[in-house]
Protein backbone atom coordinates (compact mmCIF):
# COMPACT_ATOMS: atom_id res chain seq x y z
CA UNK A 1 0.00 0.00 0.00
CA UNK A 2 2.80 2.40 0.84
CA UNK A 3 4.71 1.92 -2.33
CA UNK A 4 1.10 1.94 -4.34
CA UNK A 5 1.02 5.86 -2.36
CA UNK A 6 4.12 6.72 -3.14
CA UNK A 7 3.99 5.58 -6.79
CA UNK A 8 0.67 7.84 -7.70
CA UNK A 9 2.40 10.67 -4.91
CA UNK A 10 5.05 10.99 -7.31
CA UNK A 11 3.25 10.65 -10.35
CA UNK A 12 0.86 13.38 -9.66
CA UNK A 13 3.94 15.36 -8.46
CA UNK A 14 5.57 14.66 -11.86
CA UNK A 15 2.08 15.89 -13.59
CA UNK A 16 1.92 18.91 -12.17
CA UNK A 17 5.49 19.86 -12.77
CA UNK A 18 4.66 19.47 -16.19
CA UNK A 19 2.03 21.47 -17.00
CA UNK A 20 2.10 24.60 -18.76
CA UNK A 21 0.21 27.65 -19.65
CA UNK A 22 -1.15 27.06 -23.08
CA UNK A 23 -4.17 28.12 -25.80
CA UNK A 24 -6.28 24.79 -24.25
CA UNK A 25 -6.82 24.17 -28.19
CA UNK A 26 -8.17 20.91 -27.47
CA UNK A 27 -10.58 21.57 -25.02
CA UNK A 28 -11.71 24.98 -27.09
CA UNK A 29 -12.17 22.47 -30.03
CA UNK A 30 -14.47 20.02 -27.80
CA UNK A 31 -16.30 23.53 -26.80
CA UNK A 32 -16.72 24.28 -30.43
CA UNK A 33 -18.30 20.99 -31.81
CA UNK A 34 -20.67 21.64 -28.49
CA UNK A 35 -21.47 25.07 -30.07
CA UNK A 36 -22.52 23.38 -33.55
CA UNK A 37 -24.54 21.03 -32.00
CA UNK A 38 -27.88 23.16 -30.91
CA UNK A 39 -28.58 26.54 -32.18
CA UNK A 40 -30.26 27.51 -28.57
CA UNK A 41 -28.34 28.60 -25.86
CA UNK A 42 -30.19 26.67 -23.22
CA UNK A 43 -29.83 23.42 -25.29
CA UNK A 44 -26.42 24.17 -25.60
CA UNK A 45 -26.29 25.31 -21.77
CA UNK A 46 -27.66 21.78 -21.37
CA UNK A 47 -25.04 19.66 -23.72
CA UNK A 48 -22.12 21.59 -21.61
CA UNK A 49 -23.35 19.94 -18.25
CA UNK A 50 -23.66 16.60 -20.27
CA UNK A 51 -20.55 16.72 -21.58
CA UNK A 52 -18.51 17.61 -18.51
CA UNK A 53 -16.70 14.46 -18.10
CA UNK A 54 -14.90 14.94 -21.72
CA UNK A 55 -13.94 18.71 -21.22
CA UNK A 56 -12.36 17.66 -17.77
CA UNK A 57 -10.52 14.83 -19.85
CA UNK A 58 -9.70 17.31 -22.93
CA UNK A 59 -8.65 19.85 -20.10
CA UNK A 60 -5.97 17.52 -18.88
CA UNK A 61 -4.59 16.42 -21.98
CA UNK A 62 -4.34 20.23 -22.93
CA UNK A 63 -2.62 21.30 -19.72
CA UNK A 64 -0.23 18.64 -19.27
CA UNK A 65 0.48 17.71 -22.88
CA UNK A 66 -0.57 19.87 -26.09
CA UNK A 67 0.06 22.79 -23.60
CA UNK A 68 3.72 21.81 -23.07
CA UNK A 69 4.24 21.52 -26.70
CA UNK A 70 2.97 24.88 -27.29
CA UNK A 71 5.21 26.20 -24.73
CA UNK A 72 8.35 24.39 -25.90
CA UNK A 73 8.06 24.94 -29.73
CA UNK A 74 5.77 28.11 -29.54
CA UNK A 75 3.17 26.73 -31.63
CA UNK A 76 -0.22 25.12 -30.33
CA UNK A 77 -0.21 21.31 -32.14
CA UNK A 78 -4.11 21.54 -32.53
CA UNK A 79 -4.83 25.62 -33.07
CA UNK A 80 -1.60 25.86 -35.13
CA UNK A 81 -1.45 29.83 -33.52
CA UNK A 82 1.73 31.49 -33.09
CA UNK A 83 3.19 32.42 -30.91
CA UNK A 84 2.59 30.70 -27.83
CA UNK A 85 -0.05 32.39 -25.57
CA UNK A 86 3.24 32.41 -22.50
CA UNK A 87 5.20 34.81 -25.16
CA UNK A 88 2.50 36.92 -26.21
CA UNK A 89 3.90 40.24 -25.77
CA UNK A 90 2.09 42.84 -23.15
CA UNK A 91 2.57 45.46 -20.73
CA UNK A 92 3.90 43.45 -18.10
CA UNK A 93 4.15 43.97 -14.34
CA UNK A 94 7.35 42.30 -13.99
CA UNK A 95 10.01 42.83 -16.21
CA UNK A 96 12.93 40.02 -16.68
CA UNK A 97 13.65 39.26 -20.28
CA UNK A 98 15.54 42.50 -19.94
CA UNK A 99 18.13 40.23 -17.65
CA UNK A 100 18.00 37.04 -20.00
CA UNK A 101 20.32 35.97 -23.42
CA UNK A 102 17.70 36.80 -26.06
CA UNK A 103 17.87 33.43 -27.74
CA UNK A 104 16.04 32.52 -24.05
CA UNK A 105 13.49 34.89 -23.92
CA UNK A 106 10.66 32.50 -26.42
CA UNK A 107 10.32 29.45 -28.09
CA UNK A 108 11.92 27.56 -29.61
CA UNK A 109 15.03 28.09 -27.46
CA UNK A 110 17.92 28.09 -29.54
CA UNK A 111 21.40 26.52 -29.22
CA UNK A 112 22.83 28.89 -26.35
CA UNK A 113 26.27 26.95 -26.27
CA UNK A 114 29.85 26.80 -28.53
CA UNK A 115 31.62 23.93 -29.34
CA UNK A 116 33.93 22.47 -26.20
CA UNK A 117 38.02 22.25 -27.22
CA UNK A 118 38.60 20.91 -23.82
CA UNK A 119 37.08 20.02 -20.17
CA UNK A 120 39.53 19.53 -17.23
CA UNK A 121 37.66 18.21 -14.26
CA UNK A 122 39.19 18.07 -10.95
CA UNK A 123 38.00 17.53 -7.23
CA UNK A 124 39.62 20.34 -4.74
CA UNK A 125 38.46 18.42 -2.04
CA UNK A 126 36.10 15.55 -0.98
CA UNK A 127 32.85 17.82 -0.97
CA UNK A 128 32.85 19.50 -4.25
CA UNK A 129 33.75 19.02 -7.75
CA UNK A 130 35.20 21.71 -10.74
CA UNK A 131 34.83 21.50 -14.21
CA UNK A 132 36.77 24.12 -15.99
CA UNK A 133 35.26 24.57 -19.89
CA UNK A 134 37.54 26.31 -22.90
CA UNK A 135 35.50 26.79 -25.38
CA UNK A 136 37.03 26.73 -29.58
CA UNK A 137 36.66 30.87 -29.14
CA UNK A 138 38.96 30.49 -26.71
CA UNK A 139 36.52 31.83 -23.46
CA UNK A 140 36.51 29.73 -20.43
CA UNK A 141 34.12 29.03 -18.23
CA UNK A 142 33.94 27.33 -15.12
CA UNK A 143 31.25 24.88 -13.08
CA UNK A 144 31.68 23.92 -9.60
CA UNK A 145 29.16 21.32 -7.60
CA UNK A 146 29.61 22.21 -3.90
CA UNK A 147 28.01 19.20 -1.57
CA UNK A 148 25.42 21.12 1.24
CA UNK A 149 24.92 19.91 4.60
CA UNK A 150 21.43 18.93 3.66
CA UNK A 151 22.31 16.45 1.21
CA UNK A 152 21.90 18.33 -1.90
CA UNK A 153 24.66 19.44 -4.44
CA UNK A 154 24.84 23.02 -5.58
CA UNK A 155 25.97 23.93 -8.82
CA UNK A 156 27.24 27.07 -9.42
CA UNK A 157 28.42 28.62 -13.27
CA UNK A 158 31.51 31.12 -12.72
CA UNK A 159 30.46 31.69 -9.22
CA UNK A 160 26.75 32.03 -9.97
CA UNK A 161 24.14 29.27 -8.34
CA UNK A 162 22.44 27.93 -11.37
CA UNK A 163 20.88 24.48 -9.67
CA UNK A 164 20.62 22.48 -6.86
CA UNK A 165 20.19 18.40 -7.12
CA UNK A 166 20.03 15.59 -4.78
CA UNK A 167 23.38 13.38 -5.45
CA UNK A 168 20.84 9.99 -6.33
CA UNK A 169 19.21 12.67 -9.04
CA UNK A 170 22.78 13.96 -10.31
CA UNK A 171 23.64 9.81 -10.41
CA UNK A 172 20.66 9.31 -11.81
CA UNK A 173 21.13 11.86 -15.16
CA UNK A 174 24.70 10.80 -15.45
CA UNK A 175 23.57 7.13 -16.10
CA UNK A 176 21.00 8.38 -18.66
CA UNK A 177 23.72 10.81 -20.33
CA UNK A 178 25.80 7.53 -20.32
CA UNK A 179 23.25 5.16 -21.27
CA UNK A 180 22.21 7.79 -25.07
CA UNK A 181 25.25 9.31 -25.54
CA UNK A 182 29.07 7.12 -24.95
CA UNK A 183 31.07 9.90 -24.10
CA UNK A 184 34.83 9.87 -23.62
CA UNK A 185 36.15 12.52 -20.81
CA UNK A 186 39.86 12.29 -18.81
CA UNK A 187 39.64 13.22 -15.36
CA UNK A 188 42.30 14.13 -13.44
CA UNK A 189 41.88 13.90 -9.52
CA UNK A 190 43.89 16.99 -7.57
CA UNK A 191 43.99 15.58 -3.97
Amino acid sequence: MKKTTGLLIGFLITMYGMGCMGQMGLSQKAIGVNLKLVDNRYGRAGIYILGAPIYAVTSIIDLFIINSIEFWTGTNPITKKKPAIVDTPVDAWMKVDDNLDPAATEAPLSFLGMPVESIDITTPDSSSIKMDLRFEDGTMQSVVGLRSPEGYVNIFVDDRLVAYATHEALETYVAEIRRTQPVTIAAQSSR
